[in-house]
């Protein structure tokens, strides 16, 4: 499916089996509603026809056409209970705008980035109704079944299906073949008012995802067949972003904006939210390691190594 952002083309997934089921709809744009419409045409299906919805996660791209599907027909939809605030198009902004200025970044910065973020808003109509899933849940089907869990990171309700009867993943942007998928600091909704520990969130579900014998059909690109393999890669992407972000603190403390500088240099304008979400994300996954500190400084914070930091013995779990 099209999608009008940097990332390419979002996967969605049709499930062939009662109830006809759709995992993922795509971005709200003209392109991608026809394209729903060719690849459901190809199987000689129509928008109407559709009877369930899985929406592993509240992201605009992911989500963004399912109100008019739900217009159009009569479909059921599930989504994760803590990414209510995603499917109703509800942000934060006075949150945010305070947390870009702790950060470091100057006006102009910090509008542009909560303009961005509002202009990504208009790639979904907010969803009036769905079952909302906590992980754990199986739903049922004809001779086959979904089992739901619960993977934040990516965001706070991610989640994934898996069908055991076709040995199947759905992993949406949780786990993705050629790109790292980068964990957005938000709200967390169970702690409002505080940012979201989107990275140290992140790698926990990582080590819940059993998937020896699965194929996984991720949110964009390819399939991945081996997790195994694919997790060891992961975990030397990680590493090296850790280390880079432990040799960038390693002088005098450093605001989440010039670490941003540092290690994001080129960056352009429309995706700097992401870099500041990629950097704060590891620098509070370090801190929840003991191996970093916040500097709380008015108006900006700052970050250093802890005392006695050394390397870590593994990039995942707690000590």
């Amino acid at each position: 499916m099209p999608t009008p952002f940097p990332v390419g083309p979002v996967n969605t997934h049709l499930v062939l089996g009662e109830p006809l089921t759709l995992v993922d709809t795509g971005s709200l744009t003209d392109d991608g509603w026809a394209a729903l419409r060719a690849g459901l045409g190809r199987h000689g299906l129509a928008v109407s026809d559709v009877e369930r919805v899985l929406l592993t996660h509240g992201h605009q791209d992911h989500f963004g056409l399912a109100a008019r599907i739900e217009r159009e027909g009569r479909a059921q939809f599930f989504g994760g209970r803590l990414d209510r605030e995603h499917f109703r198009g509800r942000r934060n902004r006075r949150l945010l705008l305070d947390a870009l200025s702790r950060a470091g970044f100057g006006a102009l910065e910090r509008l542009t980035m909560v303009a961005m973020t509002a202009a990504v808003d208009h790639y979904a109509d907010p969803l009036p109704d769905w079952d909302e899933l906590s992980g754990g849940e199986v739903l049922p089907g004809d001779g086959w079944s979904v089992v739901v869990r619960s993977v934040p990171g990516h965001t706070p309700g991610s989640l994934t299906f898996e069908v055991p009867e076709a040995g199947v993943l759905f992993t949406g942007d949780t786990v993705l073949r050629d790109i790292t998928p980068n964990a957005i600091v938000d709200e967390d909704p169970e702690r409002p008012g505080e940012a979201f520990r989107s990275v140290s969130r992140y790698f926990a579900s990582l080590d819940s995802i059993e998937a020896e014998e699965s194929c996984l059909l991720t949110g964009h690109g390819g399939r991945i067949v081996d997790f195994g393999a694919h997790r060891a890669k992961l975990e030397g992407r990680y590493a090296f972003r850790v280390g880079q972000i432990e040799r960038a603190l390693s002088g005098k403390p450093k605001s989440v904006s010039e670490l941003c500088r540092r290690i994001f240099p080129t960056v352009r304008p429309m995706d700097l939210f992401l870099a500041y979400s990629e950097v704060l994300g590891f620098l509070m996954y370090l801190e929840d390691l003991g191996r970093a500190e916040r500097i709380p400084g008015r108006p900006t914070d700052r970050w250093t190594l802890s005392k006695g930091s050394g390397l870590p013995s593994t990039l995942y779990g707690f000590p």
